[in-house]
Order: structure tokens, then sequence, then C-alpha cells
């Protein structure tokens, strides 16, 4: 078996990112389609290599297998939100959205709401699940554009989930870079809280002066009153996404916190929804919820949910990760890092190169996992030669790697997304954070502000055991 060159990884990598820009945002091609041609001609290169197919299909078959917790997440969340409708859940919540928030300042709060939920939950996803799912009720409610709504969904639960400690993501980074995770968090400070700024900034913008087609006081009066109708609107429709926070925060795994907070919505309905039978629950947790109240902005809102409206992103998960589980094996990826080793001279070139890898593999594999790991492994040794501290890596690993990943369509977050808040991939230049920390970052390493030296985390630390010797002396 040859190795790839670093020239025909570079070729076939870009070859693979034109060919999918350009079904997907030209053509407007679901990105399945695409994924699979490029994995045929990525199966045809490695055959010519002396790759048995054998090992391509095991390949393909282990990169799925790292995806099946993802898609049972995604397979109950769509159960789940079915029945959240059923049961009043989400006009409860959109009721009161549509009470309490200004369609002028809706997006920036929508930011700072998802953010409040993934920190406290250490998951993007259980924002954009819970929180997330009926704050899109409330932007079709109040004429604000869905795709702004899901970038600003997005960029408040990637902002939580990135500073939180108890996020998968996050422990990943520190543990590959071998840093205290406290002190990860606290140097990611210096990319994300500007980012975080910038983003809060341009969605008040938004807000403010360009026109978002806002429906006027009498259509939002008259949503209300549908609801009000149509749905028993009671907080105790809200127990069922509280319980499954509850249980995040409380680091209960998700599948187990999903299947809890489902039951407790199925005990909801009974109460909400008076003469309810099993089978219409359970059709509902299939094909999800149909709204029909005569009213199209209410019956639009509220059709959705149900397993039958996770296969989307159930299919794009199983063909994204099977082509990112051939490449892998191939070894494009490590052959494109090792071959701009030599080009890692500087401060700033090492940066540069860690960001631009950790996007390209959330590219070309779409699992941010793998978009950590990698990097992370292949560039220790150049920090080190730097005397970079670690912490530095870290968190150059989150800042082109866990929050570019939500921007990829073909991505499993990415499929998640789309599939959960019944979006297209026009959301994706709306998630403002994830298009400004790569470029802080890299902005950062040529500059040297918020690169901490291997000698200064040495001589600090030496200063503060002086300080305690001096301390317990006198």
């Amino acid at each position: 078996m040859k190795k790839p060159s670093f020239l025909a990884s570079i070729g076939i990598v870009l070859s693979v990112i034109t060919f999918l820009g350009i079904s997907i945002l030209k053509f407007g091609v679901a990105p399945q389609i695409p994924i699979v041609i490029a994995t045929i001609f990525l199966a045809c290169y490695g055959l010519t290599l002396g790759y048995k197919w054998k090992d391509l299909e095991s390949a393909m078959a282990k990169g799925i297998s790292q995806g099946i917790p993802s898609i049972l997440i995604l397979c109950l969340i769509g159960i789940l939100i079915g029945v959240w409708v059923l049961n009043g859940t989400v006009p409860t919540i959109t009721y009161y959205g549509l009470h309490a928030l200004s369609p002028d300042f809706f997006l920036v709060s929508t930011v700072l709401i998802c953010s409040v939920v993934s920190v406290v939950c250490g998951s993007s996803w259980s924002a954009i699940g819970t929180v997330g799912v009926s704050l899109m009720g409330v932007a079709y409610g109040l004429g604000v554009s869905p795709a702004m709504t899901a970038g600003a969904i997005v960029c408040g639960a990637i902002f939580g989930d990135k500073i939180s400690p108890l996020s998968d993501t996050t422990n990943l980074a520190a543990a590959t870079a071998k840093v205290n995770i406290f002190d990860h968090i606290k140097h990611m400070l210096w990319t994300t809280i500007p980012s975080y700024i910038l983003t809060l900034a341009a969605f008040t913008v938004i807000g403010l002066f360009i026109d978002k087609g806002v429906a006027d006081s009498k259509q939002i009066e008259t949503l209300i009153q549908v609801l009000n109708d149509e749905f028993m609107i009671t907080p105790i429709t809200i127990l069922s996404p509280l319980l499954i926070i509850i249980l995040a925060i409380k680091r209960v795994s998700p599948i187990p916190s999903l299947v809890i907070g489902l039951m407790v919505a199925i005990l909801t309905t009974f109460y909400t929804v008076p003469g309810v039978g099993i089978g219409t629950i359970m059709t509902t947790m299939h094909t999800g919820f149909v709204a029909d109240t005569g009213v199209e902005a209410i019956d639009s809102l509220l059709s959705l949910g149900g397993l039958s409206s996770m296969l989307f992103g159930v299919s794009l998960i199983l063909i994204s990760l099977a082509f990112g589980g051939m490449i892998q094996h191939i070894g494009i990826a490590q052959s494109i890092i090792e071959g701009i080793q030599n080009m890692l001279k500087s401060r700033g070139n090492v940066i540069a190169s860690t960001v631009a890898s950790c996007i390209g593999i959330n590219l070309t594999v779409g699992e941010q996992y793998l978009s950590i790991l990698l990097p992370g492994q292949l560039f220790e040794s150049a920090y080190q030669k730097l005397k970079l501290h670690p912490k530095n890596l870290s968190r150059t690993l989150e800042d082109g790697g866990t929050i570019v990943h939500a921007m990829i369509p073909w991505g499993v977050t990415g499929a998640f997304i789309m599939s959960t808040l019944n979006i297209g991939v026009e959301y994706a230049p709306f998630v403002f954070i994830s298009i400004i920390t790569p470029i802080v970052a890299i902005i950062y390493g040529y500059t040297g502000i918020g690169i901490t030296p291997l000698q200064e985390e040495k001589a600090m630390k030496e200063e503060t055991i002086e300080v305690q010797r001096e301390v317990l002396e006198g």
C-alpha cells in the first residue's frame, strides 16, 4: 500500500470541497448524493494505492460506528419534538415568547438565552434541541427570518458549549493538549469573548436596521389567540425540557436523559390533551405532529417532529461518517499535516496551520472529534519547539475545530441542526461566532496577543511558590 503524497492529498481535499460546495450551494442539492459520489471517487483512489476493498469497507463501517450515539440522539429528539407539540410544550413556550420578546431584539435575545442554557448543560445539542426549537416557533410568529434565527441559536449554543467545563469537546481539547480544563477555558476567553461580543453586535444591528418582515401586532395577537384556543397553555408542559436540562447539568448521559424527558412528555400529554389515545401518541412519535388550525402560519410552524423527520439527518450522518472513515484510513489528512511541518517555524504559522488543519478536517471528514484529535497529536511537537504553552494548542484546536463544525452542512452537528430546527444550509452564513473566532485566533498568533510562552508559565509558577514560601516563613 502506498502512502498518499502531499500534493495528491491537497488535490483530493480541494476537489472534494469544491465539488460539495458547488453541488450544495450552486445547484441546491442535498449533501447526501455529492458525498456518495465523493466516496466512490475516494474508494477508487484508495484501490489505486493498493488498499483492498475489504479494508476500505471496514474503514467506512468503523467511521459509521463512531456516530451511532449521535444517530440515536437525533432519532430520540425527533420523537420528542413531535410529542412536545402534541402536549403543548412548543406552543406554550411560543405563546410566552410572543408575549415577552421584541422583534427588534429577538435575535440577540436568542443568542443570550441559548448561551445560558448551553453553559449550564455543557451541550450545544441540548440547547438547540430544547429552547432552540421553541425559539424557532417564536421567530415564525414574529416574522423574523428562520435562517437568521437558526444562526443565532447555533451561535449561543456553541458559545456555551465552548466555555462550559461540562462540555465533551472542551474536555477533549484540554486532554489532547494535556492541559488543565479550567486553564484551558480561561485561556479560551481571549478569543471567545471578542468573537461573542462581535456576534451580539452583529445580531443587534440586524435586529434594529434590517427589514425582517415583522408581523404586525394584529397578526401576533391572532397567533397568540389561536395557540390559546388549540392547545392547553400551561407551565406543566415545560417540565420535560426542564428535566432534560437538569439531567444534563447532573452529567447524566444524553440518551437516558432524553428517554426520561420523553416519558415525562408522554405522561404530560394525558393531562393536556384530554381523551388522547396511545395510538395517537405513537403515530405522532413516528410521523410528527400535523397542525390543522386553519391559520397557515400556525400550521406551518407546528407541523414538525417525529422519527421520520430525522431520517434526512440520519442518512447524512451515515454517509458523511463512512466518507470520513475512508479518508482517515487512507491517511489523506495526516499526509497534509505532515507535509506542512517544514512551514511551522514561526508562532503565527503554527497557529494558522492548526486552525487550517482543524477546518480542513471538518470540511472533508465532517467529524468534530477527529478535527481536535488529529491536529492535536500532530502539532504538539511544533508548539514544544517554539516553546509555546500547551494551552495555546488546546485553545486553537477549539477555535478551528469545535466552533467551526456547526457550520458544515454535511457534518454530524450540521445534520443535527438542519433536522432539529427544520432549516436548510441557509443558516450557516449567520453563525457569526464560527466565522469570527478562527480569524481572531490567527491574528493573535501573528501579533502575540493572548499567547502564553512556556517560560512565562514556569516563571509564574516559580514566583507563586516563592511567595508561598515567604508567607509560610513569615
